[in-house]
């Protein structure tokens, strides 16, 4: 998981909120939130912002009644989103030859960077070029042509010096989309290397220039950001290392404080671990909400209704069999029981309702026909079967009764946990598709 320590501490934070009876604990998740961005190294002004607007805004929604422990998730998670960048950045590719200069620190990973960034928009179909200019660390070029030959991509550069290897280059520019430039890492406090950098941008002209930047690097990421961008004008940000248990707090800061945007992460040290940075999934998956979102986004993949009624019976363990069809049928195009009770975090994960939702997975299909065997009355009012109509049902759906009567075991089971689940976190989903509780 990416910053995995700034991430635990924060999903701690929201775990405890949406156990708890009521909303006693709302100061108490808020302290541990900010506790949280403090060890996770985010810049201590950025917090005191956050903090204050967080507060502002459940505030302002206390006076329209009492604030549920939903909506301070949503004050949370809207809040996050807005300092992790709030919409989806990406460069735009408006000319030919594209030229993109990558510059960044000493042992940011730039030139794994480099390549992976070759392979993404080689798969989409761009003739790419990479162009090798870090000639102060040994082997840079060899290490970034071995990469080149793994996906297929031309090199070129080398050399002692970047700006006759610039220059080499530039006849071949126009026989390609894009021209990734890999430049020699550099602290920003570094004279010598500012100045050559300054002139590997003057001399290349590129029409991107993106900042490298560990995930590793503190409270000192501020700092290089802030450098490099009053140097080089950075257009994107593209994060690394962040595989690891880095916190990651000061990188995302430092991109919020320069106002540069986070385009792409690196995931891990495979060519393909790299991936578009979406703030909004990002903030999901920090605070362990990534279930829900995928839920909603397969939902409407399959463009499902939610019956509001029948939900509404749901959520408060009030259901009848014809609910349960339902809600079968639906589950079917989007997963498994169990796959769908993994994405709440409101339902129990005891072993009772694992083996609960293994049984339902099992017959789920058998289930549903059973169901189509039934009369509305039956459906409506499941007290109703008795063991006439259980032998009939049986009979009518070619299965067994003693399956009849397993659908009707777990019906009573799931009406019971049901009624011992966390009914806040569904209504919270519910209210996503509009409906509200």
């Amino acid at each position: 998981m990416a910053f995995e320590g700034l991430s635990n501490r924060l999903k701690e934070g929201i775990k405890k909120l949406l156990n708890s009876t009521g909303n006693e604990k709302i100061e108490e998740v808020l302290t541990d939130i900010q506790t949280a961005l403090t060890e996770g190294d985010v810049d201590k002004n950025t917090i005191e912002k956050l903090m204050k607007k967080i507060r502002d805004d459940i505030k302002s929604d206390k006076g329209k009644g009492l604030v549920t422990r939903e909506k301070v998730i949503d004050v949370i998670y809207n809040n996050l989103v807005e300092i992790v960048g709030n919409e989806e950045t990406k460069i735009n590719i408006d000319s030919v030859p594209f030229k993109i200069l990558l510059v960044g620190l000493f042992g940011s990973g730039k030139t794994t960077t480099a390549a992976k960034l070759a392979n993404y928009y080689k798969k989409r179909g761009y003739r790419v070029l990479l162009l090798g200019l870090d000639t102060f660390r040994p082997a840079a070029y060899q290490q970034l042509e071995q990469l080149s030959k793994q996906i297929n991509v031309k090199i070129m550069g080398g050399g002692n010096d970047p700006i006759k290897a610039i220059k080499g280059a530039m006849g071949s520019f126009k026989n390609f989309d894009i021209v990734i430039a890999d430049s020699a890492g550099r602290d920003i406090l570094d004279s010598e290397l500012v100045k050559e950098i300054k002139a590997v941008k003057e001399t290349l002209k590129p029409n991107n220039v993106t900042l490298v930047i560990p995930a590793d690097l503190g409270q000192n990421a501020s700092i290089q950001v802030k450098g490099f961008h009053e140097l080089l004008d950075i257009n994107n940000i593209i994060l690394t290392k962040t595989d690891g248990t880095a916190n990651g707090g000061g990188a995302l800061t430092a991109a919020y404080i320069s106002g540069a945007k986070v385009t792409f992460i690196g995931t891990g040290e495979k060519i393909n671990d790299f991936e578009e940075f979406d703030p909004k999934k990002f903030v999901s998956k920090l605070l362990g909400l990534e279930g829900l979102e995928s839920l909603l986004e397969k939902a409407r993949e399959e463009n499902i209704q939610v019956n509001e009624e029948s939900a509404k019976r749901v959520i408060k363990g009030e259901f009848n069999l014809m609910d349960v069809y339902e809600q079968y049928s639906s589950a079917k195009k989007i997963g498994s029981p169990q796959k769908i009770a993994e994405m709440m975090p409101g339902v129990p994960s005891s072993g009772r309702t694992k083996e609960l939702l293994e049984r339902q997975e099992e017959n789920i299909g058998k289930f549903i026909t059973l169901m189509d065997s039934m009369t509305k009355e039956e459906l409506e009012n499941p007290k109703i079967i008795d063991a006439a109509r259980i032998r009939r049902i049986a009979k009518g759906s070619g299965t067994s009764e003693e399956l009849v009567r397993e659908l009707l075991e777990q019906y009573r089971k799931m009406k019971t946990v049901m009624k011992m689940s966390n009914n806040r976190q569904f209504s919270g989903l519910l209210r996503r598709f509009g409906i509200k509780i």
